[in-house]
């Protein structure tokens, strides 16, 4: 007892200081202690922080404490159903606060979570759209997908590409099962089948040259009557020939058999082919903004359809005699004189229109534009044109040489003086011209080269300095001869349409007056006048390989406020252009690869060294990748093509696999082909082949460029030209086959007209099978001679037209004509015979029929190309057989020609 009051007497000071009031030594209620010791050990279990004097005052004080409950209680309710409200309002995943759910929650953990979803309300329309994408993946079936997105493991275009290629991979599974030989297109040699369709289009083209020739040739009239007659005779002449108009009315016939094809000035037509004389099936009228519809009018009334070719942005007709009939119009201005009716209907007359190009164009006539340029190797040649005149619309291969001087477009500034009171030239810049062409005649001899000026003077000057050093200078002298495939030409800006050159060189002449001075004037001849804009963008057109511009003054020399014109203004963006440099029409477009194909490779180009530019080129014509030369990356050494959208967008194979690949050849690329299916199923071999292309297409291109002129054949020896006689060309005498008799054994004791009809019917029809067209007498004797008798009487004449009767009733096939007869074949095309080795009745004129006369009548016109009736009916009756032509025989044939 005594140590248990001790340590009572221990704990009652620290008894005091915990239970305060609620100790009062022995006379605590400990009933009442234990009761707040159980209210504070339930509070201390409780998820709040209390300090244990506070907990044990709370507890002492009991209807407190049932009042707060009370109140707690009450609030908690309240508390629960705005959360309720809250959680069905926003639809809110509970998951989302924990396992034990948002009843377990601590209340600051949920005023902080919404205090986060009150602060973020401008984001709630990108989070909806993202839980509708997310609801979209996983009804699509592409769950796994979405929680790799959630998780960061993929972001968007990852997601797509993965999306995109899983895609791919179930097409082609479900083709497979579909189509099973699908299974072996991996070992399918498509570099072999392109070349195989590409050789066999190319002999096709070949052959179809081979066809029509064929077919000329063997419908040249080969005769010695009619027109060939006379066109032989003129042949044959030494002296004193007929003129072309009178031999194109007297043998038209036969010169449009022997060359369907004819070459002509709309002059010409009007001078040499009478009216009536030659028509012609297709007229094709080349550079038509040049023609008068006047003087082309001749040539489309002698043409069943025709096509008008031209450019309305180049020439003009001459204007020669534009101001007479201007001013005879402005002397019927105001005229009311009654004209007549208006049969056009208001339609564009032709004195009103500029050329024929002109007047098709305003009558309606179906227009195409060809859009594919040809003619310049370098595109930056055409580049002005295609901007200023064209709105961009010309197809534009690209050039693998886009950065080297020696190509495209150049500017040379020389200090020259135009001699505007003198003699209207410039002679420095018409030396620095004859020094080039001499630079030239060493450097590129087969480069064919023409030069231009902008007016008559500078031409004649530079004509007259080139006469002067080609005297002292043999190989200047050499490349100047004539009787290349390409001759030197100097020009001025009005003539040289049509014209066109490998390198051609332009002499502006106009500039200052004096040495070193500024421009004075913004004249520049022709190009100032009206349509000056179309004359510059002939000039701008006629280069294949190089174009280089001369001029005494610099483009920013030219103040377009000074000039209202279209001409200067055009003028001065073509010298900006070729003084600021070569335009980069081939440099990378900046746009992606087409596919992660073409970027695949790409990168292993790339991996390998090379610069590597997808989409090279202008629109309408792109290389996939064009590759750079790791060293000197101004010039393009390889073009690869990938069977991507370029390919497939091509509407047929001569496009995709052989026009695209020659054009780009021709324009000096060296070309590669990778098929997606080979780089798939045989990486590694591809990249091998892909690794050799570009090593080689390196070491060729570090021997330099090399672009073949249009002289390649240039020799250095003078040609002698021998020339060639005109030979009469042989008589082709036709023979036709000899006439041959039916003959068919009867083996019968019977007489022809006492036999069955059914048998006669046979026998006859077999005649006419054999000698159809044939006259019934004729008919009649061959059945006797198959009978053993040598004459037909009037017995078996009968029965034979009764036969004959018979067999036309069982066959639709055997026709007459009441006296001959025939088959249906035989009457579409008639036999003719020879009856030259005939004799007797055969031979008679009124036992010809007519069908066979005409069918010789045509041969003899097929023939001779014509003639005069007298002249037909000789030769009919000589592929007849007859020697001579009788009286009988005249009017027989003469039916004939009706």
């Amino acid at each position: 007892m005594v140590s248990l009051r001790s340590e009572w007497e221990g704990d009652r000071e620290n008894c005091g200081r915990i239970l305060g009031d609620a100790w009062r030594g022995e006379k605590t209620d400990f009933r009442r202690l234990v009761a707040i010791v159980e209210s504070c050990e339930k509070l201390s279990k409780a998820p709040i922080s209390v300090r244990s004097d506070k907990s044990v005052a709370l507890a002492a004080r009991a209807d407190s404490l049932a009042a707060m409950r009370r109140a707690l209680q009450e609030a908690a309710q309240a508390a629960r159903s705005a959360l309720q409200a809250i959680v069905k309002l926003l639809d809110l995943n509970l998951a989302s606060f924990g396992d034990q759910g948002l009843e377990h929650t601590d209340l600051d953990t949920v005023a902080a979570r919404f205090g986060t979803m009150a602060a973020a309300t401008g984001r709630y329309t990108s989070w909806t759209q993202l839980a509708r994408r997310r609801d979209a993946l996983a009804s699509a079936g592409l769950s796994k997908l979405e929680e790799r997105m959630r998780s960061g493991e993929l972001d968007g275009a990852a997601a797509a590409i993965e999306l995109r290629y899983a895609r791919a991979e179930r097409l082609w599974k479900i083709a497979l099962e579909q189509n099973p030989d699908l299974r072996g297109i991996g070992l399918e040699r498509r570099h072999d089948l392109v070349d195989t369709f590409a050789t066999l289009e190319r002999q096709q083209l070949r052959d179809n040259v081979s066809t029509i020739l064929a077919g000329h040739l063997a419908q040249v009239p080969q005769g010695a009557m009619g027109e060939m007659k006379v066109l032989r005779g003129e042949i044959g002449k030494k002296r004193g020939h007929m003129a072309l108009r009178r031999l194109v009315e007297r043998a038209g016939t036969a010169i449009q058999r022997i060359k369907p094809v004819l070459l002509m000035s709309p002059i010409s037509v009007a001078q040499y082919l009478p009216p009536g004389t030659i028509s012609f099936d297709l007229l094709v009228i080349d550079e038509a903004s040049q023609v008068r519809p006047e003087d082309a009018l001749g040539a489309i009334a002698r043409a069943a359809q025709i096509v008008v070719v031209g450019d309305k942005k180049q020439l003009p007709p001459s204007s020669f005699f534009d101001r007479v009939l201007a001013d005879e119009d402005d002397d019927k201005e105001g005229d009311d004189e009654y004209v007549g009716p208006d049969l056009l209907g208001g339609a564009a007359t032709i004195g009103s229109m500029e050329s024929i190009l002109t007047l098709c164009e305003a009558r309606g006539l179906a227009g195409r534009m060809l859009k594919w340029h040809y003619r310049s190797r370098d595109p930056s040649l055409i580049e002005v044109s295609n901007r200023e005149f064209y709105d961009s619309d010309l197809v534009l291969p690209p050039s693998p040489l886009q950065r080297d001087p020696a190509y495209g477009l150049c500017f040379t500034r020389v200090d020259g003086v135009y001699d505007k009171g003198g003699k209207r030239d410039n002679r420095k810049e018409g030396e620095s011209i004859v020094d080039r062409i001499a630079e030239h005649a060493r450097a590129n001899p087969s480069h064919s080269l023409g030069v231009v000026t902008f007016s008559f003077a500078q031409r004649n000057l530079i004509t007259e300095l080139l006469e002067l050093r080609r005297r002292q200078d043999c190989t200047l002298d050499q490349f100047l001869r004539e009787g290349q495939s390409e001759d030197v030409f100097v020009k001025n800006i009005e003539n040289v349409q049509g014209d066109e050159r490998d390198v051609i060189l332009v002499s502006v002449g106009y500039g200052p007056v004096i040495a070193g001075g500024r421009l004075n004037s913004m004249s520049f001849g022709p190009v100032n006048g009206e349509g000056g804009e179309r004359r510059l963008n002939v000039l701008f057109t006629r280069a294949r390989i190089r174009c280089e511009v001369f001029a005494s003054f610099d483009p920013g020399d030219i103040d377009l406020n000074r000039t209202s014109r279209e001409g200067p203004r055009i003028l001065k963006r073509f010298l900006d252009f070729a003084k600021n440099g070569r335009l980069e029409v081939d440099s990378p477009t900046g746009l992606d690869a087409d596919s992660p194909f073409e970027e695949d490779v790409a990168d292993v180009i790339r991996g390998y060294g090379f610069l590597a530019d997808a989409q090279v080129g202008s629109v309408g014509f792109r290389i996939d990748l064009g590759i750079r030369h790791p060293d000197r990356p101004g010039s393009y050494i390889l073009a690869v093509e990938c069977d991507g959208a370029t390919y497939h967008s091509a509407l047929w194979a001569r496009e995709r696999d052989r026009l695209r690949q020659d054009v780009l050849e021709h324009l000096g690329w060296r070309f590669h082909r990778i098929w997606s299916t080979d780089w798939f199923y045989n990486r590694h071999f591809e990249i091998e082949r892909l690794r050799t292309a570009l090593s080689e297409a390196r070491d060729r291109s570090d021997q330099g460029p090399r672009v073949e002129g249009a002289n390649q054949a240039r020799s250095t020896e003078p040609a002698e030209v021998e020339a060639t006689p005109i030979l009469v060309p042989e008589v082709v005498v036709r023979q036709m086959p000899p006439y041959q008799r039916a003959f068919f054994r009867v083996s019968t004791s019977s007489e022809p007209h006492e036999a069955p009809v059914s048998m006669l019917a046979n026998l006859a029809r077999r005649i006419v099978d054999a000698e159809g067209p044939i006259h019934v007498e004729e008919i009649a004797r061959r059945v006797a001679s198959c009978f053993g008798k040598e004459k037909a009487g009037s017995r078996i004449l009968t029965a034979t037209e009764s036969a004959l009767s018979v067999a036309r009733s069982g066959s639709a096939d055997l026709l007459t004509d009441g006296i001959f007869w025939y088959t249906r074949g035989q009457s579409d095309a008639p036999p003719v015979r020879d009856r030259s080795a005939e004799s007797g009745v055969t031979l008679k004129a009124a036992c010809i029929s007519i069908l066979e006369i005409q069918a010789a009548f045509r041969i003899a016109r097929e023939d001779n190309a014509g003639g005069e009736d007298e002249e037909l009916v000789r030769t009919v009756a000589r592929l007849l057989g007859f020697k001579r032509v009788g009286a009988d025989l005249q009017a027989r044939l003469a039916e004939g020609l009706t």
